[in-house]
């Protein structure tokens, strides 16, 4: 599919949910000029959002984590944001307060689990997501990740970049409507959509970035 089609196809969609539409906003990647992600590169991105995203949700699951990435020897795995958090205290104030960012990882995790061919079906990001399907392939216990290294399946380009343009639009809408005090748009969840457009630009290598921190989501 053309990047003149993948527009059309988003907008078309984002009209029939009531989204408002930006026409000036490009064209999106060709598929020549995208590199997707590998599976082992996925794999190391899931383990890392899995441990930082549990760690934030589950006060009782930081210590946890910590010895799970120390164990394996995947500090390597983590972004510098991640590695901070995590070599952190609960009891520290600016950890604390960080919490609530990375529990939003999830939803980045949620993603890549259906760039994975983990997650079957996706929807406009309306509500917080569910794990459920993952949960079952991700560490159990200390084991290492070798079943979700075996899951894995990734989806192809057509479909991932079809996402990434249709996020950057919805991203857009949920910009524009906070910038002039509108609600969010078609039953979005601000935060869902970002987290899943950073995921996207990642899978795609936007803006020939390589640190996870410094994925951009322009729009």
């Amino acid at each position: 599919m053309t990047p003149e089609n993948r527009k059309l196809t988003s907008e078309t969609l984002l009209h029939k949910r009531g989204i408002r539409i930006n026409l000036q906003l490009p064209l999106t990647e060709s598929d020549e000029e995208v590199r997707l992600r590998s599976s082992d590169e996925v794999l190391r991105r899931m383990v890392a959002l899995w441990c930082v995203s549990g760690a934030a949700v589950d006060a009782g699951q930081f210590q946890r984590m910590r010895g799970y990435i120390a164990q394996h020897g995947l500090a390597g795995w983590l972004s510098a944001q991640e590695q901070g958090f995590l070599s952190g205290e609960l009891s520290d104030p600016a950890i604390h307060e960080q919490r609530a960012w990375f529990a939003q990882r999830k939803e980045a995790l949620f993603f890549l689990g259906w760039c994975a061919g983990l997650v079957k079906k996706l929807d406009l990001p309306g509500a917080e997501s569910s794990l459920k399907s993952l949960m079952s392939l991700l560490p159990q216990q200390a084991e290492a990740p070798d079943r979700l290294r075996a899951a894995i399946k990734l989806r192809s380009r057509r479909e991932i970049l079809g996402w990434a343009d249709l996020l950057y639009r919805l991203h857009w809408a949920v910009r524009h409507a906070n910038l002039i005090g509108k609600p969010v748009p078609g039953n979005l969840d601000a935060a869902v959509v970002q987290q899943w457009h950073q995921a996207v630009n990642w899978m795609i290598g936007y803006d020939d970035e390589d640190d996870w921190d410094r994925v951009g989501t322009d729009t």
